[in-house]
């Protein structure tokens, strides 16, 4: 089933979700082969963008068919967001941006930004006023408040200040990704506000996504933690054939070098995330003593 955020038609309702050191750029489009709608990008400082730091400028490589493609920024000055937003629209091609208002890592918590922005709505709304003029659809990535009503008032202020859709990660700032996904939460919220609202938290299996859109009502499911590593859950969750872990790494090698994406660290880290397991730990190990591309292939057989 279709749906839209502002003038963006996406295929379907599955998204992936915005995931740090995991959906770069190979790891996207194989989870567009396997069937997600739309992918977001790692996070991005803004303050670093503004910068012209090189590391942060590899979170948003792109090509044409990586769409559609939302590029999430993170950051707790106002004047930073907006910058960082232009520079972005200037010079790479997407087609929605996002703020982050859900990451609860100590890093990005002490920096007034991420999960850190829910206790400041003011400054939310100002960020995403900023935006709203700069031709590009805006999204906000929210985590719930243990009181919903709170989370309900936020994002009403999410929508009047421009944005074009509401992501709700169903678990607070305490739970991280662990622990049960209110439901009723963003059941709650769904019906408070007309934009869309993608659902986010807990979702694994075809079920976990049926039962997702039917007791929120939601418009859309976003997938995080159950495709690391294995981005043929996007393929379950439509009802066909996945791709295998080890097919799905192999597949993420020949893209990396397709695509000419060269950091090798991060490859490397990818690698083993396709490979959980007791039974994969010999290779994992062979893995982490790897130096090169050809290498880590031979160390995989």
């Amino acid at each position: 089933m279709q749906f839209k955020i502002s003038n963006i038609v996406l295929r379907n309702q599955l998204v992936l979700a915005p995931m740090y050191k995991i959906t770069d750029l190979p790891f996207r489009m194989i989870c567009r082969e396997q069937g997600a709608g739309l992918c977001f990008s790692e996070m991005i400082n803004s303050e670093a963008l503004i910068r012209d730091n090189k590391s942060n400028w590899q979170l948003a490589e792109t090509i044409p068919e990586d769409s559609p493609l939302g590029l999430q920024l993170f950051g707790a000055r106002t004047e930073s967001m907006q910058k960082a937003a232009e520079i972005l629209i200037e010079k790479k091609r997407f087609e929605i941006l996002d703020l982050n208002l859900g990451c609860p890592s100590d890093n990005v918590l002490n920096q007034g930004a991420g999960a850190a922005l829910l206790k400041r709505p003011q400054r939310i709304s100002e960020i995403l006023q900023s935006w709203k003029d700069l031709g590009k659809p805006v999204t906000a990535k929210i985590r719930i408040s243990p009181n919903v009503l709170q989370s309900i008032k936020l994002a009403k202020t999410i929508e009047k200040a421009g944005a074009s859709a509401l992501i709700v990660h169903a678990r607070t700032i305490e739970q991280e990704n662990k622990g049960r996904t209110d439901f009723i939460a963003i059941k709650r919220i769904r019906k408070s506000i007309g934009i869309p609202v993608i659902g986010n938290g807990g979702i694994k299996t075809k079920s976990d996504f049926d039962l997702m859109i039917e007791k929120t009502n939601c418009d859309a499911a976003m997938v995080g933690q159950s495709a690391i590593g294995n981005p043929g859950v996007f393929a379950e969750l439509l009802g066909k054939k996945p791709l295998g872990r080890e097919q799905a790494l192999q597949a993420y090698l020949e893209k990396s070098k397709e695509l000419g994406f060269v950091h090798f660290g991060r490859i490397k880290q990818q690698a083993m995330r396709f490979l959980p397991g007791k039974q994969n730990l010999a290779v994992t190990e062979k893995i982490q003593k790897t130096k090169t591309l050809e290498e880590l292939e031979k160390a995989l057989g």
